[in-house]
């Protein structure tokens, strides 16, 4: 048992932590999204008005309330409104698949929808009222004060959907006083007024929590980024340009930092990552490009973002994965054996969590939370542990290192993802009998996903037909961090002789399927040259023609970043993610590059709608 550092359980809401900060300092700044800036005493008078219109569409203490708004200033007022009626916001992101978005809808059974004008087309229809955020005019008659509805710092702040092992999402409970003790008084990084803190997450992630909050519950200024949408040099350059002092980037874009980006980060006080295990070559090459504090963070949903923390500065022993640390104030965390019992230092055992940050557990799951979510003997009455399903050990100096996990859940972009959850929706589709998932890393330490896939019925389809029907399919079910990078069709799926998937006797995924008859065109312009050698390397493919689709070649989001990121430095050619998205092959690419004369020529949304 490592035990924590003080904290106790906190009585203010997040409203009111934020109410009582825009009482004595209106004129702060609060947030800004591009040209829009709202101070502390703009942002709470817009969000009172708009939570006393959610009260009288009968939101109260408990309700939820679905919050579906682009990377804009309203996203920060729409949360706040639905926290100041006695609600607790339900994030939807509007770039998820239309049936995704109905799944949550109905799982959550929201009575409303805060969104804008332009997000609403994009919904499906349901049973909940919806409530534009821009139609400003239908808020001026409401009141500007404070609603002061009765509330508790243990009521529900959010419900963040995660993947779910039983083939739908489930919705993770978190309350104000979890993500108080997330931001508030920790040892780990002090958030000051005079802090700027980026918000590159999508509220459907949990990070989100540490970067809204952790401004607006400590006076600092929120700037809202629309990430990855922008390339990582300009990312950066708007780092610098805003004078952001705290930045939480994900693993996997921590381990492609260039030097130049380093560099365009000097003004950075605290660079926090996490989400997916680093090795730690990586961050000691970090530390020597960086002079603030370099902070890997770690956590679980359920324990509201993360639980452990690790300077990169504080001595430990140097494995070849970075440790994940120590718990952060008002967190413990035991590893323990499958006797039942706490290990003992240095061997192996599952990670549990308790303290402030766990969570209530899952909406509308009462097994499994049950199942997750267990008493803690050691604690305070009433008090439970999360068991995380993380295989760990504890240092020498007391660090937790993780060594990987207990059941099949995998890590991808920092997403928890369950295969099972592919795999239900995979078998859904009517060309597939039986499906399975596995993770595994590329050669830049990145895992990706790979499907395997019995057929139906002969259709007539190829298999190159039959595979971009699927793709098709799982874009319309599916957000993009759950997409396969390939498809490989198998007579059966092999198994153990305890009738478990033997994971090793499933054939190398190879290359995407792309048919027999399938001729590429060689690239023939330098800059298709360059486009063809950089996509080969980041698709792990050996032959690319100008005119194959990046996505239908095992391509996903983070590969398209990984893309745009390194086209600077290699082939001196600059764009960001959206323009893969938006011209996914080489030939329409490089036109498209060419004629704009430019970098970045597509605009618009990512689909991940961060």
């Amino acid at each position: 048992m490592i035990k924590p550092s003080e904290g106790g359980v906190g009585d203010e809401t997040l409203h009111s932590r934020f109410e009582h900060i825009a009482g004595t300092n209106p004129a702060q700044i609060a947030v800004v999204a591009g040209n829009d800036v709202l101070t502390y005493g703009e942002l709470n008078e817009r969000s009172n008005r708009v939570a006393w219109r959610l009260r009288d569409l009968g939101v109260g203490r408990g309700t939820l309330v679905g919050l579906s708004v682009g990377r804009s200033v309203d996203m920060v007022v729409g949360l706040l409104a639905v926290l100041k009626a006695g609600g607790a916001y339900v994030p939807l992101d509007p770039g998820y698949p239309r049936e995704r978005l109905k799944l949550l809808l109905d799982d959550s059974e929201v009575p409303v929808v805060v969104t804008q004008e332009d997000v609403i087309p994009r919904l499906p229809k349901g049973n909940f009222a919806v409530l534009a955020l821009d139609d400003i005019d239908s808020f001026a008659s409401y009141p500007a004060r404070n609603p002061h509805r009765p509330s508790s710092a243990q009521d529900l702040a959010y419900v963040i959907y995660t993947s779910g092992s039983t083939g739908v999402p489930k919705g993770v409970l978190a309350t104000h006083d979890n993500v108080a003790n997330l931001v508030r008084h920790q040892s780990y990084l002090t958030i000051e007024p005079g802090d700027r803190v980026a918000a590159i997450a999508s509220l459907s992630f949990d990070a989100s929590t540490f970067e809204i909050w952790g401004a607006l519950l400590n006076g600092a200024s929120c700037y809202v980024y629309n990430f990855p949408g922008s390339n990582l040099s300009e990312l950066f350059e708007q780092v610098k340009s805003d004078a952001i002092s705290i930045l939480a980037l994900t693993s996997p874009v921590f381990r492609i930092l260039e030097p130049s980006h380093f560099d365009l980060a000097k003004g950075v006080r605290a660079m926090l990552f996490g989400g997916d295990s680093v090795r730690t070559d990586v961050v000691v090459r970090a530390r020597e490009l960086f002079r603030g504090d370099l902070i890997h963070v770690y956590g679980p949903t359920e324990t509201t973002s993360f639980a452990t923390v690790l300077t990169a500065h504080t001595a430990t022993e140097h494995p070849p994965l970075y440790p994940i640390g120590y718990p952060i104030r008002g967190v413990t965390v035991r590893v323990v054996g499958p006797d039942g019992e706490p290990t003992a230092a240095g061997d192996e055992g599952e990670l549990y969590i308790g303290g402030r940050g766990v969570g209530r557990g899952y909406l509308n799951r009462p097994e499994l939370t049950e199942e997750r979510f267990v008493p803690d003997a050691s604690g305070p009455s009433g008090s439970r542990l999360y068991r995380t399903g993380d295989l760990v050990r504890v240092g020498r100096q007391g660090e937790l290192h993780f060594l990987g996990r207990l059941d099949r859940q995998l890590k991808i972009r920092g997403h928890r993802i369950e295969p099972a959850e592919i795999e239900a929706a995979l078998t859904r589709h009517s060309g597939v009998s039986d499906a399975v998932v596995v993770g595994r890393s590329d050669g830049a330490g990145d895992k990706r996903l790979h499907a395997y896939l019995m057929r139906t019925r002969n259709d007539g389809l190829s298999d190159r037909e039959l595979v971009t029907d699927i793709r098709r399919y799982i874009g319309t079910v599916l957000p993009s961090q759950q997409h396969p990078a390939t498809f490989t069709f198998v007579e059966s799926i092999p198994l153990t002789s305890n009738l478990k998937l033997d994971e090793a006797r499933l054939p190398d995924p190879g290359e995407p399927e792309r048919g027999h008859d399938h001729v590429p065109v060689n690239p023939s312009e330098q800059i298709e040259v360059g486009l063809a050698t950089l996509w080969k390397s980041k698709l792990d493919v050996s032959v690319i023609g100008i005119d194959d689709d990046f996505f239908e070649l095992g391509g996903d989001s983070m590969l398209a970043f990984q893309v745009a990121a390194a086209a600077e430095t290699t082939i001196g050619i600059r764009f960001g993610v959206r323009s893969i998205f938006k011209y996914p092959t080489i030939r329409r690419l490089a036109a498209a590059l060419a004629d704009e004369g430019r970098s970045d020529p597509a605009s618009g949304p990512t689909p991940e709608g961060q």
